[in-house]
């Protein structure tokens, strides 16, 4: 959890900065791979700085901890619905021109079948 005040990026620099981070995090080697935004995508994307003081987490793993009467009532399920989150098959853009490889830096993520596998565009 943050607790936080978010405050606006001004400048092309600053916003170009903070999108290069949040990109290279999410998808690393992408942003040099993709066009750039231009003057007018800038000027109409907001991008937000928090300063971090500090932050918690909390995380624990195994089965619920249930009180005793709920298990005692009984008629209701329990457990653990475990979250995955994977990357699948990149999907090319129609508009693409035929026999265009999908980059290292997209295919190195996916977790779908392996290259053999992999249709191209």
């Amino acid at each position: 959890m943050v607790h936080a005040v978010a405050r606006p990026v001004t400048g092309d620099a600053g916003k170009l900065h903070g999108l290069r981070a949040i990109t290279e995090h999410l998808a690393p080697g992408s942003w040099e791979h993709a066009r750039q935004p231009d003057r007018k995508e800038l000027a109409a994307t907001t991008v937000l700085a928090v300063d971090l003081a500090e932050a918690s987490v909390k995380v624990r793993t195994g089965p619920p901890v249930d009180e005793p009467e709920d298990v005692a009532a009984g008629g209701r399920w329990a457990g653990v619905l475990p979250r995955q989150e994977v990357w699948g098959l990149p999907v090319p853009c129609p508009l693409v021109e035929t026999g265009v490889d999908v980059p290292a830096h997209i295919t190195g993520r996916e977790s779908g079948p392996r290259p053999a596998e992999r249709p191209r565009s």
